[in-house]
């Protein structure tokens, strides 16, 4: 088996290992997830609290679109585009800035920082900055699923921190949404206040001329012919800045609707205002034409209710909506319909605008004619006379024009006030509830956090622990068990004086016991033709527990009534003479070399058919009096003498002892300590026992504690739970 092979049967770990993993390391688990969950209290208690509050308003999409754009409906595919634009206008920096800025301009701002800040210091420095960056932070909205219904909501350091910061922005928004709703009529109603300033001046100056000049001259009043003249005059001229008028209030409009185009589109207004064809100059012809004969008809003291009169103003009027279809067409053969962007509404009211200027100019032009023809009239007139019957024409316009701007002004603050806007607040915020920490997510969080971390510790710990652990490790190298000895309590093999002794003489009921029985049967049953007559006990690293193992199963056959000799062959780090109480020399070396005969050199024990051969003095060159003629014929020998000779041999990992001596014993047995060995290493050392062409029969597991080690072969744990549960009663 190589190591790829091995590695990926490693890392297939079955459920039923994953329970056993988790159980018997529940204290680990616990361990974690109390310090996860006290160190999310203390986070916890040290996160400064947030609290959040919410308005409601409804922002009407299609009273946008009727009021600003004049449509009479709104395409389906508009409407998510037009509530997100709402989202991003309320979070946009200018829509902080005028929250800042009414923060600082109210009366009441020394008590809005306080709140607002809270305990913390309002900065001296940057104040608007500081203000306009905590609006952004705080604020936040969101759509009501298929309503038009927005949840305006912001967070502060206290309630009422969060409530007041949600109605400023919200009151904000609802006063910028009621100025643009009002942007066209606020325009118009700015250039009629303006106008109507200038007209008020002039017509108390020309009223105060036209006294001051009756008064010096004592001339109260012109003659009949004069006066008419004067009335005439004065009528078309107020026509006239009538004209002039509308075409001022039209340019507004025309402005606000300019200033409603997306870049793209900014030449778009100026585009219009130069659209000309045949058809437009022939329609702006008719119009002046129809014009010159109305005014012409009034002037020899026509009246608005002439049907003449009545019948131009008809057809001037079809003349004009003419001249705005024919401008609409044209716009639109260069501007096609592009109702995603709404377009469509917006080059319809520049194009209505644009027709409504040029037959203002066109009226403005015929009645400025006229009236140039009247004062080539009045010229003639004395020197007195003519500058009278300019100051009575002069206060007469003025006071018409005075009061036709009134007229306008009321008229354009009426429809202004008409207009709400689309902005609907249905609830104002209420000092809101704590959203920062969350102490009931945090401390589930904490339980999440401590038991992914506990399971994933023990997971960890368990795929970089690579030494063996239970049968199944040395199974899965290719190495068949012969034997698993259970661990055994310091306790059951103690001997008086505190020396550690065998658990076959100390505890022969015990379950290490047994386990040694059944290795003597196993190797029993393991024998070639031959039969076995020596066995080498080795392990592949220090501490694996090889000398107790060859000592107890010495015992265990001894006691099956074979004649045994155990020989401690470690001559590097001899035990087993401390194991049976006897002195080391002579031994082994002694009886190899020829200075002692084996009779002088084996000493017996206290178990029947159990001798032992001590290692003797430590040899320099242990390796090579192992693998020389004298230890085959010493091997020969021991086993004419005995029916059954054990070697204990030191580590394969460290020496090369047990390789030179493995050919020439009859089965070779490896003892594997549980958690004392890597895989690795007792892979390696296996193959080199089996490269020496010794008879390797298996391993021995010795150590192994059923009850607190994962093995999927519970013949183990029933075994030994018998013993163990037989032993606390």
């Amino acid at each position: 088996m190589n190591d790829g092979n091995f590695q990926e049967e490693r890392e297939s770990i079955n459920i039923s290992e994953y329970l056993w993993l988790l159980y018997h390391n529940k204290w680990i688990v616990l361990g974690f997830l109390i310090i996860s969950i006290t160190a999310s209290i203390w986070m916890t208690s040290r996160i400064r609290p947030l609290f959040r509050s919410s308005a409601t308003f409804i922002f009407d999409v299609s009273s946008n679109m009727t009021q600003t754009l004049n449509m009479s409906n709104v395409f389906w595919f508009e409407m998510d585009p037009m509530r997100n634009n709402q989202i991003q206008i309320i979070r946009s920096r200018s829509m902080a800035e005028s929250v800042a800025d009414s923060i600082l301009r109210s009366p009441n701002s020394d008590s809005l920082l306080t709140i607002l800040f809270c305990d913390l210091t309002v900065p001296q420095n940057n104040l608007r900055g500081s203000l306009i960056g905590m609006v952004r932070g705080s604020i936040s909205v969101s759509i009501m699923k298929d309503t038009d219904f927005f949840v305006l909501s912001a967070i502060g350091y206290s309630p009422v921190a969060a409530a007041t910061m949600a109605n400023l922005m919200v009151g904000t928004y609802f006063r910028r949404n009621l100025t643009d709703a009002r942007g066209e009529n606020t325009l118009v109603k700015e250039f009629l206040s303006e106008q109507l300033d200038i007209m008020e001046i002039e017509l108390a100056e020309s009223e105060d001329s036209l006294t001051l000049f009756k008064e010096e001259y004592g001339i109260l009043s012109l003659s009949t012919e004069t006066a008419q003249i004067v009335r005439n005059l004065s009528i078309f001229e107020t026509a006239a800045a009538t004209s002039r008028t509308e075409q001022g209030a039209l340019q507004a409009q025309k402005t606000y609707y300019s200033d409603q185009l997306e870049v793209g589109r900014i030449n778009l207004p100026e585009d219009i205002a130069n659209l000309n064809t045949a058809f437009i100059a022939q329609l702006e012809n008719d119009i002046a034409t129809l014009e010159s004969s109305r005014a012409s008809l009034m002037s020899r003291g026509g009246t608005e209710d002439d049907n003449v009169i009545m019948d131009l103003d008809t057809q001037i009027s079809v003349r004009r909506e003419a001249l705005t279809r024919a401008l609409e067409e044209a716009a639109y053969s260069r501007y096609p319909n592009d109702p995603a962007q709404s377009l469509q509404g917006i080059v319809s009211q520049l194009v209505t605008v644009e027709s409504q200027l040029r037959a203002e100019r066109i009226r403005e032009s015929v009645l400025r004619s006229i009236v140039l023809d009247l004062e080539d009239s009045i010229s003639v007139l004395p020197e007195l006379e003519l500058r009278l019957t300019r100051l009575e024409r002069n206060w007469r316009v003025s006071e018409n024009i005075y009061l036709m701007l009134r007229t306008k002004y009321e008229e354009v603050r009426i429809a202004e006030a008409g207009q709400i806007g689309n902005v609907t607040i249905v609830d104002t915020a209420l000092p809101g509830g704590m959203i920062k920490p969350n102490k009931k997510r945090n401390l589930i969080l904490g339980i999440f956090a401590g038991l992914a971390a506990g399971i994933g510790f023990i997971f960890l710990k368990e795929q970089l622990d690579t030494s063996v652990k239970n049968p199944e490790d040395i199974e899965n190298l290719g190495i068949p068990v012969i034997g698993v000895v259970p661990k055994v309590p310091r306790s059951d093999v103690t001997i008086p004086g505190g020396k550690q002794g065998l658990i076959m003489i100390t505890a022969p009921r015990q379950a290490a016991s047994e386990a040694y029985r059944d290795l003597r049967t196993s190797l029993r049953f393991s024998a070639i033709e031959e039969g076995i007559h020596s066995i080498l006990v080795t392990s592949a690293g220090p501490g694996e527990g090889k000398s107790t193992t060859a000592g107890n199963l010495a015992v265990a056959i001894a006691q099956a009534g074979s004649r045994v000799l155990i020989v401690d062959t470690d001559l590097r780090r001899p035990i087993l003479h401390k194991v049976f109480g006897l002195k080391q020399e002579p031994g082994f070396t002694e009886t190899i070399t020829g200075m002692k005969t084996l009779e002088e050199a084996v000493n017996s024990t206290s178990i029947e058919n159990l001798s032992i051969l001590t290692s003797g003095h430590i040899p320099h060159n242990p390796s090579e009096l192992l693998g020389s003629r004298k230890f085959k014929r010493l091997h020969a020998l021991l086993k004419e003498s005995y029916d059954m000779v054990i070697f204990d041999s030191p580590p394969i990992a460290v020496v090369t002892d047990p390789v030179v001596m493995s050919p020439e014993v009859d089965a070779t047995l490896m003892v594997v300590g549980v958690k004392k060995i890597d895989r690795r290493v007792l892979k390696s050392a296996w193959e080199k026992l089996r490269r020496g062409s010794g008879h390797c029969v298996g391993a021995v597991l010795n150590g192994f504690d059923p009850l607190n080690t994962y093995t999927s072969y519970n013949y183990y744990t029933y075994k030994y739970h018998y013993y163990y549960h037989d032993k606390k009663k």
